[in-house]
This record gives C-alpha cells, structure tokens and sequence, in this order.
C-alpha cells in the first residue's frame, strides 16, 4: 500500500475521483532501485507501468556492436509502460536506475478497470506521449550529425532543459546523473571523445567542469552557435 499523499501529489492521479483513489491506494506498490538495477528488460511482459516518484530512469537499446544507446532519460512523474499496457506489447527496450530510483507501479488490473477510463488521465497520459516524440526528433538530429562537437553541445543543452539548475549568475548547474560512458551513449559519442570534448569546451570558456562529475554551464549561447 502507498501513501494517499503520493497519489494526491502524482499527474497521472491526482484528478482520480475519491472511490478511486482509495481503491488504488490498496493496490499500487512503490519499489525502491538502486543505480544500474534493470526495471525492465527487451521481451519482458509488461505487467505494470511505471511512474517515476524520485530518481532518474534511462531507457536503452542494446546495439549490434554491444554498444547502449540511451533513448530517453525519464525523471520524477515520467511514466512508462503505459501504452504497453494498453497494446499488450512487450518491452523492446531496457529500463535502468539511471540513480537510485523509487517508482509507483500499476498494475493490468487497476489500469484497465480504473485509469483507462479516466479522462484527465489518459489526457495527461497523450500528452506525455506527444513531447516524447519530440524529444524523438531530437535524439534523431542530435545522432545523426558527424561532428563531436555539435554532438555533445545539443546533449549538454537537452540536459540543461531537462534538468539543469539557473543558477543567480545565469550559469547552469547539471548534476552528475550520468557518468561520461553514460553520456557518451546518450551523444552517441564514445566514452573517450566525449571526455575530450568536454575538456576542449571547457578550455574554451563553455564549461566548468566540477567535482562528482558536475558540470557549470558558463556559456550557452556559445553552446548553442555549435549546434546550428
């Protein structure tokens, strides 16, 4: 059983009417991941959906020559497996504590009896959806150009969008969610160009590059010229 508050304070839930609130209170489960634990794995039934509460969750292929390519990077109230559930499609990818991580977890039986019905939820639940694409349609211009530079620029200001704190001075902070073979996956980069990328931007007056893996944006507009 969860809490009534965290379903009070969840997106997807919080419009649910009182009867269904109490009844998912009953049901949904929280677990806890630690760094690296696969949520789910390719071919997995998917049995549950998954809302983010806390923590970062990187979904992932496998490419042909063992490489990872980090596809999205889900955070707090990011779901996934939603629609699995709705097609009864099986994952085709893996979900991975990108740190540790706490996810509600609905079941087939309260997502078809209860949410699927539900109009704010499954408004909610498209719109997520419709800024994945997007985000799809960059993780496609972001790979699919050659130049390293380029490459890591759009990665470093997707995190900034994604996650990254202004700082009173206009900086950006991003924290060290992803180590460099991390970030690498997600610039479609090798560990080692990346590092060498990073260290060049940083000589140039782009970056800082701060302990535990933080980087300080000191330049964004010099970012972004990289990337057009």
């Amino acid at each position: 059983m969860i809490k009534r508050e965290m379903i009070d304070d969840t997106v997807l839930l919080q419009h649910l009417n009182e009867a269904e609130k109490e009844a998912l209170q009953f049901s949904l489960q929280i677990e806890k991941f630690k760094r690296g634990e696969y949520i789910f794995r390719p071919q997995d039934e998917a049995e549950y959906m998954y809302i983010v509460k806390s923590g970062a969750m990187k979904i992932s292929m496998d490419l042909s020559d063992g490489r990872e390519q980090i596809l999205y990077i889900y955070r707090k109230e990011d779901f996934v497996g939603g629609l699995n559930l709705l097609t009864a499609d099986k994952y085709i990818y893996n979900g991975i504590a990108l740190t540790d991580t706490e996810v509600i977890k609905i079941g087939k039986k309260e997502y078809n009896e209860i949410l699927i019905h539900d109009e704010n939820f499954l408004r909610e639940m498209l719109l997520q959806s419709f800024l994945r694409i997007r985000k799809s349609e960059e993780l496609i211009d972001r790979l699919s150009v050659i130049n390293g530079d380029m490459k890591v620029a759009k990665g470093l200001i997707d995190l900034v969008n994604m996650s990254g704190q202004k700082e009173p001075d206009g900086t950006f902070i991003i924290s060290p969610h992803m180590n460099r073979t991390e970030l690498g996956s997600y610039t479609g980069l090798a560990r080692e160009t990346v590092t060498r990328k990073l260290s060049y931007f940083e000589d140039m007056g782009y970056i800082e590059l701060l302990p535990k893996g933080v980087i300080r944006i000191l330049d964004m507009d010099a970012l972004s010229d990289l990337t057009v």
